[in-house]
């Protein structure tokens, strides 16, 4: 089952309203409105295009049918009958993009699948916390509020980049915390002299673990530096990666890196070349 519309609205009012499986499509001024509806929100297949998503006070659940779409459209609270602090949450194995800001205040929950963020401006999630429980946080867009990896006793929560066209940055403008199944998947471009870089308002690490692998095959000049972590809160940054301790040397590709949690301007996590 498929609901597309442009100009009109698709709208859930009732509690037993429910869109199970089915594909939400909106575009330009047609939008989704699960505002009247009551807990525990609204459940839908998958949602793309680029209209406009109300959410009232209630949780949407995306991705039940599998699917991987796009929504390049806004999410906010206020719907057409009922005001509050709406919330979305991420389910399935599919891939849900959101590549717009957003307006929505009651955080983002990743259960399964990935959320890519691709927006440029504002916070693609909102100004909520974002859990990434199970699945995967990806994208090289920005997010407002605090992000969390993990809750210390999941099977994976993973942060990864995701970017197809090489190096990527990912923007948190609250801080970035990993629990002990949370895990930072970076990518090191040696050709390029360049690495993923995560850039964050504070940094803790209960546990944790970091992937580090090189997309390039370069050898790079001893003293090369590559910030994965920009920490751009005054405290150092919390904790060690579980796998990764401070000074340990790793080797990655064709160089042998050196870890130091307060790199760069005395806070950040850089890994420097060795002869």
């Amino acid at each position: 089952m498929a609901a597309s519309t442009a100009g009109w609205a698709v709208r859930f009012g009732s509690t037993r309203a429910s869109g199970g499986t089915c594909t939400i499509k909106v575009f330009g001024n047609g939008f989704l409105d699960i505002s009247a509806h009551e807990d525990p929100g609204v459940t839908v297949g998958s949602l793309e295009g680029d209209g406009k998503v109300s959410l009232g006070p209630n949780n949407l659940n995306v991705g039940s049918n599998h699917r991987s779409t796009v929504f390049s459209g806004v999410i906010e609270d206020q719907g057409g009958a009922l005001n509050g602090h709406g919330s979305l949450t991420k389910i399935g194995s599919g891939t849900l993009t959101l590549s717009r800001p957003s307006t929505y205040t009651a955080g983002t929950t990743v259960k399964s699948g990935t959320l890519l963020v691709k927006n440029t401006s504002g916070s693609a999630t909102g100004s909520g916390a974002v859990q990434v429980a199970t699945g995967t946080l990806a994208g090289n867009g920005i997010i407002s509020g605090p992000v969390s990896l993990g809750t210390g006793t999941g099977r994976r929560a993973l942060l990864s980049l995701q970017n197809r066209n090489g190096i990527g940055v990912l923007s948190i403008q609250s801080e970035l915390s990993f629990n002990a199944d949370g895990i930072y998947d970076c990518k090191v471009d040696s050709d390029t002299a360049a690495a993923d870089q995560v850039i964050a308002n504070g940094v803790t690490m209960a546990g944790g673990t970091i992937s580090i692998s090189d997309h390039g095959s370069a050898l790079l000049s001893p003293g090369t530096v590559l910030t994965i972590i920009n920490n751009t809160a005054a405290p150092t940054i919390n904790g060690t990666f579980a796998n990764l301790p401070d000074g340990a040397t790793l080797v990655i590709g064709q160089n042998t890196f050196q870890a130091n949690y307060e790199g760069g301007d005395g806070n950040d996590l850089t890994l420097t070349v060795m002869p």
